[in-house]
């Protein structure tokens, strides 16, 4: 009978001596277990100990390193992730405001002008000989009431105003011929036309018949200022009316015009503070109203002169035609037939030589300059016009201008000749210079700065008229050119 071991071999269940390395594994996992067993034993049982400074020789420390020394953390982690443009940024936004970039609006000789011509020492410019810095002062209501703020006020809220105004000089009163004859316009004309090649329009003798005829005026003496009112000098004063004072600040009327009103202008207004370039600061101040010019002169207990008192400092005692004699001198003023270059603005106490003989600078170019009188072209040949002190028709359209400019021929800047302009239409031509009368002083209650410089009010009786036309029932030729004698 056989036996079928190989079905018992194959998966009957059947031991074989293959099965050895099975029991080899199950002693040695018994054995693994009984270790730990005996170790966690020996540890419960203090039998073994652990030492623990040997974990110090382990090479990761970094819980240690951060517990003890945290500084690093700041310069790691809150310096190296700060973005740098919060820093930066406050900075560069100071540096735009406090060096802005403009546009120069006068030409590049003027500052090369202001170089080349030393101040007279002294001189009453006060701190105009240094960069003008506008002053610091309380804010003022732009209405124009300049003799009511001033008594109330009193030095303290002009005190810078008054460290820049210009001195004076004695102008002495008394009689002289005001105008002019035809015969002096006819040579005036035709010195005019050889100087610039006989350009048509020019000059023309129809350009001086507003000051025929030639007229006694007797008037009290009185002080002009030395210079004409520089743009430092007027900046002091629009400043002191405080923001937007430009545009209604003078008795109720603009100012003057800025950069944006007109692109001539160089004062600048950036809506707290009105200022211009520092090197054009002693440069006479243009694009002033009439009414600007005045309210100026009013607020330092001054006044704009009358058309007789200009005449009479600009002629002096002999009747000059010209400043300086009866000779016309390219080298004693700016005007456009210069002595070499191009016509420019010069320094308010540019050519000392051609000063009047009263020691006035620049009464012949350099600006014209407003003066009180209303403008009638025939208020020469009227009875006013001889009346000690005349002011000039009582109303009009126009105010006149005197002194020509350095934009103008030699001809306008004569002594005697007259221009006009409508007091609110400024130009970059026309600027302006005080007088004070010699009855002023501390005791003085129409010096509403208390200073004694100037009365605030005039001897003269000066009419406060509205702009306006004519009066009814003038004359039918009443703005018309009287007739003169041809030219010889």
């Amino acid at each position: 009978m056989s036996q079928r071991y190989g079905y018992v071999g194959s998966g009957g269940g059947r031991r074989s001596g293959g099965a050895a390395w099975q029991w080899i594994i199950i002693g040695g996992v018994l054995g693994f277990g009984c270790s730990v067993i005996l170790v966690l034993a020996a540890l419960a049982f203090g039998v073994v100990t652990v030492d623990p400074n040997a974990v110090a020789d382990l090479p990761t420390q970094t819980p240690f390193i951060i517990t003890a020394t945290p500084e690093p953390i700041t310069p790691t982690v809150a310096v190296a992730t700060t973005e740098p443009e919060p820093v930066i940024a406050p900075t560069e936004i100071q540096l735009e405001i406090q060096a802005p970039t403009a546009s120069p609006t006068i030409d590049p000789t003027f500052t090369t002008l202001v170089a080349a011509v030393d101040p007279p020492p002294g001189g009453g410019l006060g701190d105009l000989n240094n960069d003008f810095t506008v002053p610091e002062v309380p804010e003022v209501s732009p209405a124009g009431e300049f003799g009511a703020a001033g008594a109330g006020a009193g030095d303290s809220l002009f005190a810078q105003l008054q460290s820049v105004i210009t001195d004076t000089v004695r102008v002495e009163g008394g009689s002289f011929q005001m105008g002019t004859t035809a015969a002096e316009v006819s040579a005036a004309v035709n010195e005019c036309r050889a100087g610039y090649g006989g350009e048509a329009g020019a000059c023309e003798v129809s350009m001086g018949e507003d000051s025929f005829p030639v007229h006694a005026v007797t008037i009290n003496p009185f002080n002009m200022e030395l210079y004409e009112v520089s743009y430092a000098q007027y900046l002091a004063f629009i400043n002191l009316l405080g923001p937007g004072a430009h545009r209604n600040g003078c008795d109720g009327q603009p100012c003057l015009q800025t950069r944006t009103e007109s692109e001539t202008s160089n004062i600048t207004f950036d809506g707290a503070t009105y200022s211009v370039l520092t090197g054009i600061s002693e440069f006479p101040m243009t694009n002033v109203t009439w009414f600007g010019a005045q309210a100026y002169c009013e607020a330092i207990g001054r006044r704009l002169p009358t058309e007789a008192e200009w005449e009479h400092a600009a002629r002096g005692p002999n009747d000059n035609v010209w400043p300086w004699g009866n000779a016309w001198d390219s080298s004693r003023a700016s005007t456009r037939r210069p002595a070499s270059g191009e016509p420019v603005k010069v320094p308010v106490f540019a050519f000392p030589e051609g000063a009047s003989p009263y020691g006035i600078y620049n009464m012949a170019g350099n600006v014209a300059e407003w003066v009180i009188d209303w403008y009638d072209p025939r208020f020469y040949g009227r009875p006013e016009a001889t009346a000690t002190n005349p002011t000039g028709p009582t109303a009009g359209q126009e105010r006149v201008v005197r002194g020509g400019s350095w934009d103008a021929m030699p001809f306008f800047s004569r002594t005697i000749h007259r221009q006009s302009r409508q007091p609110n239409d400024p130009q970059a031509w026309i600027g302006f210079r005080c007088v004070e009368d010699l009855t002023t002083g501390v005791n003085n209650p129409n010096d509403p700065l208390g200073t004694g410089t100037g009365s605030g009010a005039t001897d003269l009786e000066l009419p406060e008229v509205p702009l306006a036309a004519p009066p009814a029932g003038a004359p039918e030729d009443d703005s018309g050119v009287p007739t003169i004698p041809p030219p010889p």
